[in-house]
């Protein structure tokens, strides 16, 4: 179905929403799900609070302990967790580490889906431990309930955790967190739910009963890279370690995981900040309902071109997708494989200046396009105009 396209996004005072981003203007930014991008004021925010700590190492640390606190209500707020169960961490894989380390006992059960970093660490772990993984397939076309039936048709008497995504990061779909975790939670199983895209793509979506909680606050929240949170529930907190054992080993969670000695705490306060800002300029309803609309016109123009040149229909995302990312097929023949992805991720943004994520997942190669409050429609239109034409070109060579 066709959807118009919307019009760029503007501040309350009218100025553009792109204006407030530092980005390479000569560069298309279709990827933001990657690595993110914060605004002009959080990374001079950032700055600030570094220079105050190269102007006295001493003072800014023996007194970060009341700043960390409020930047720690103000993103418990955001993501929909009680303060006093979420920690800071320097990204989603130093959460899902310290919870792995904690939690993992005998059988473990994780999908196909999850983070290729996540797989790898708890397969790492379970061999240590000498426990089993069991690795649950969820097909890409899968509708929720479907999702939560192969999930748990996993789960055996001897599973004690269970892994799951909130928002798969290389599939681009959501997981029925909540029914999963009730089920699992009433046979006795700890669940971890790796959330790393849902901060400011989803709306509080730390509300969960899952007992590990870990979302990053440098890509839809758009705080700096190196800040992210934990959020642990009562029955696990005591058991969780953080990633790092430093001055507050013996403290009570969430302390337990601040005093990290010289740790660099300036993206936490940054990434704080920032969320007010972007609230305060545009609104956070009105970026997600900006993102939403966009990455509902993108797929169908650039499936629509890519048909037009193959004389396929490729498909498009899948049935349950996230609000602000869409999946779109390729032709065959492009980057079935993991390193194929990187590097024609890397050729489209050398030859045609399009910065886009290509995902590997079940032998075949799709196009991951991600927006936020600085995308536009004309981007979308520039991809389907000159990019799609090279993917055919190169399908061939």
């Amino acid at each position: 179905m066709s959807v118009d396209a919307p019009a760029p996004l503007t501040t309350r005072s009218g100025a553009p929403a792109a204006a407030l981003w530092p980005l390479d203007p000569t560069v298309v930014h279709l990827n933001h799900g990657s690595y993110g991008a914060a605004p002009r004021f959080t990374v001079d925010h950032r700055a600030r609070l570094l220079a105050e700590v190269d102007a006295n190492p001493l003072r800014w640390h023996l007194g970060i302990g009341p700043r960390r606190s409020a930047a720690r209500r103000v993103v418990a707020d955001f993501v929909g967790a009680n303060p006093e169960q979420l920690a800071f961490v320097p990204s989603a894989s130093a959460g899902t580490t310290a919870a792995i380390r904690s939690l993992l006992r005998g059988e473990v059960v994780l999908t196909d889906h999850a983070y290729g970093a996540l797989a790898k660490h708890v397969a790492l772990e379970t061999a240590r431990s000498g426990g089993r993984l069991v690795t649950a397939h969820i097909p890409l076309e899968a509708e929720a309930g479907e999702a939560t039936a192969a999930v748990l048709d996993a789960v055996s008497p001897a599973t004690r955790l269970l892994v799951i995504d909130q928002l798969s990061s290389g599939t681009a779909r959501l997981f029925p967190v909540e029914e999963v975790t009730r089920v699992a939670r009433q046979r006795g199983i700890a669940v971890l739910v790796d959330a790393a895209h849902a901060p400011g793509q989803l709306v509080r979506p730390a509300a969960t009963a899952a007992d590990a909680w870990v979302g990053n606050l440098h890509k839809w929240a758009c705080g700096p890279r190196g800040s992210a949170v934990t959020v642990l529930g009562p029955l696990v907190a005591a058991q969780v370690r953080p990633p790092i054992e430093s001055w507050a080993s013996d403290a009570a969670y969430p302390a337990s995981f601040d005093e990290q000695g010289s740790a660099d705490a300036t993206g936490y306060l940054a990434a704080a900040a920032g969320i007010e800002l972007l609230e305060r300029e545009i609104g956070w309803e009105r970026i997600r309902e900006y993102q939403h609309r966009l990455v509902r016109y993108r797929p169908d123009l650039i499936a629509a071109a890519l048909g037009a040149a193959t004389g396929e229909d490729p498909p498009v995302g899948t049935r349950v997708p996230p609000p602000a990312v869409a999946l779109v097929a390729l032709p065959a023949g492009l980057a079935g494989r993991p390193e194929q992805a990187g590097q024609l991720r890397q050729r489209i943004a050398d030859e045609l200046g399009f910065e886009t994520q290509i995902a590997a997942w079940g032998g075949a190669a799709r196009l991951r396009l991600s927006a936020h409050a600085y995308s536009t429609a004309e981007h979308l239109e520039r991809f389907a105009e000159i990019a799609v034409p090279a993917l055919v070109r190169w399908s061939h060579d």
